[in-house]
């Protein structure tokens, strides 16, 4: 990603990195549990308990401190922020946490993370469960090494992506929740990589509906023109998630990819099954042209690009849209039917990714 994405702390951007078991985990909750009790006590947070995978003797973990807490109402928080910023505490606002049913702040030293603090309003059941999850692993042994070797799994996997990681890890800790007879609390954060959701279509695709995915594909470069109007370089230089693309390359990836899909199209229309060219899609976003060039040249590119798109595709009949190529990474054989609504999708999941963005930085 781009250098210029520092419109984010270095914290909020770090890579997810396990480290070894550290029996000094422990002691060190108990010490910053004291701190926070001191400091927080006349804002009536109580209830402190040290959780997450420091809390666990001979668990790997991201040598973080997750500390949890509850209070009776969010009224005081401008106070509580207050008292915590000078102890090198950093408050992550909701419309940026996308965690309406917390406050969060994260402690930081030297740009690295070292504590979370999670405050709960009192009859908030995530905080129960926390606990629950947390001595079921301290009672079970063979269900905290199962955790242990997922999470060095999924750091592995998702090095790069914070969010990825932590959603990967949902479904171990809803079952043991469920085996303690929890009722659990599903998530209720926004997921920031998928603002639409995941593209999804089950069935054969009608002629309505492959007119409405063409409807999409033809006002995508309005709607992209309109995500990025008036916004400034420090903005367009801004990832629309931590770990995220800029709004910058967000823009000039949708150009690159839309005009593989094209190609792809024309290929597929006039040769049987052909084998088409994968690219490195996150090697392109770091090349020069995409992380300076205007968004304008891409926003231009595509309005062209679409037009000539949109020309095709209405001409295709059931015959050309049951065509496909074959793709060698995925094996996977695409016909351009589903193609066609995979990119329909495709510019609105990304044009969404950028309006969020917008919604949440009151831009």
């Amino acid at each position: 990603m781009s250098s210029s994405s520092d419109r984010w702390p270095k914290w909020a951007m770090e890579e997810v990195w396990l480290a070894d078991a550290n029996p000094r985990w422990l002691a060190a909750g108990e010490q910053l549990i004291e701190q926070l009790d001191s400091a927080l006590q006349e804002f009536g947070a109580s209830g402190f308990e040290h959780v997450g995978s420091t809390a666990i003797p001979g668990l790997p973990a991201k040598p973080i401190l997750d500390i949890m807490a509850q209070v009776a109402s969010f009224d005081r928080m401008p106070e509580i922020v207050e008292a915590l910023t000078s102890e090198g505490w950093h408050y992550v606002p909701p419309e940026l946490d996308l965690r309406p049913y917390r406050r969060f702040l994260v402690k930081t030293d030297k740009d690295r993370r070292v504590a979370h603090l999670h405050l709960f309003l009192t009859d908030e059941p995530r905080y129960e469960e926390q606990l629950i999850f947390r001595d079921a692993l301290l009672d079970r042994r063979e269900w905290a090494m199962a955790y242990g070797q997922l999470k060095i799994e999924l750091a592995e996997r998702y090095r790069r992506d914070r969010e990825a990681y932590s959603d990967a890890k949902a479904e171990f800790i809803e079952k043991i929740l469920l085996e303690r007879k929890v009722k659990v609390t599903k998530s209720m954060n926004q997921d920031l990589r998928y603002p639409i959701g995941p593209f999804r279509h089950e069935g054969e695709v009608s002629a309505q509906q492959r007119l409405e995915w063409i409807s999409d594909i033809a006002s995508l470069p309005t709607k992209l023109a309109a995500a990025i109007e008036g916004l400034g370089r420090e903005q367009l230089n801004t990832p629309y998630r931590p770990d995220g693309w800029t709004v910058r390359q967000v823009t000039h990836h949708l150009a690159d990819s839309h005009l593989n899909s094209f190609m792809r199209y024309k290929l597929a229309l006039t040769e049987e099954q052909p084998t088409i060219k994968p690219y490195f899609e996150e090697r392109w976003a770091l090349l020069p042209d995409t992380l300076q060039a205007p968004v304008e040249l891409s926003a231009t590119l595509l309005a062209a690009l679409h037009e000539r798109w949109v020309i095709l595709l209405r001409s295709m009949t059931d015959e050309d849209y049951a065509r496909s190529f074959y793709h060698p990474e995925s094996k996977k054989v695409s016909r351009l039917d589903i193609v066609l609504g995979t990119y329909a999708w495709h510019g609105r999941h990304h044009v969404a990714h950028i309006t969020s963005l917008r919604q949440r930085m009151g831009w």
